[in-house]
């Protein structure tokens, strides 16, 4: 039997690999006595899948995983056995039933969303930052340049990898972007851009962003990978 499984990465596991995310997945699964499914060869490892990666230094409250099981549990025992296993800041939260041919995490996520709370060098009402973001998104075009380790530096267009951008309070701006195999955005890149047209706002720490989780953009909304329509249930 399979499972898609959504989890939270909080503040005390922000500075974990996306690697040891994976491997603590595993550990956690031993722990609790799961009956795992393993790969075949010399080296057989628990078979597990998960999405698209989450950045050192940031939480997240909605990431995902597939693992496959050799016995059907329900759902509830299934997290009540991992968060039984896990340390506190990785906190599992949803568990559905896939079937085995379902499409993979990788090729099903396209969007991660964002909130950021942004410092200024004065403040701003709630109706200045709705302009500030209005004139950020009006751009005909965002262009960043992305430095990459080990490769030439890369110019970007951020405007056509924002799906959405809006105000949530005084302070927390929520940007929906491309991620997955099309590409991403990273937090650090809306920062370096929205300076660059505001030098008002401040640069931020990891601990101003939220990934609030990834999800499958579907039409003009942003809908979890467990939804009926896309595991086929």
């Amino acid at each position: 039997m399979n499972y898609r499984i959504k989890f939270a990465k909080l503040e005390d596991l922000m500075y974990i690999s996306h690697l040891e995310v994976i491997k603590t997945l595993r550990r956690i699964i031993r722990r609790a006595e799961l009956p795992a499914a393993f790969s075949q060869g010399y080296n057989p490892r628990i078979n597990l899948a998960i999405g698209p990666p989450l950045a050192v230094g940031l939480i997240s409250q909605g990431e995902y995983f597939d693992l496959e099981l050799e016995v059907d549990l329900e759902p509830e025992q299934l997290l009540s056995d991992l968060n039984s296993a896990s340390p506190e800041d990785l906190k599992f939260l949803k568990a559905v039933r896939i079937p085995a041919d379902v499409r993979s995490l990788s090729s099903l996520v396209d969007t991660a969303i964002y909130t950021i709370n942004f410092d200024y060098t004065e403040p701003k009402t709630l109706e200045e930052e709705k302009q500030m973001l209005e004139e950020f998104m009006n751009q005909e075009e965002i262009m960043i340049i992305r430095h990459r380790r080990k490769k030439s530096d890369r110019k970007i267009d951020l405007k056509e990898r924002i799906f959405s951008a809006n105000i949530k309070a005084e302070n927390k701006w929520e940007f929906a972007v491309v991620t997955g195999s099309r590409g991403n955005v990273r937090p650090e890149e809306l920062n370096r851009a929205l300076r660059e047209k505001h030098p008002e706002i401040k640069e931020f720490s990891p601990l101003q962003v939220v990934r609030e989780g990834v999800f499958v953009k579907d039409e003009e909304n942003f809908k979890p990978p467990y939804t009926e329509k896309f595991i086929g249930s």
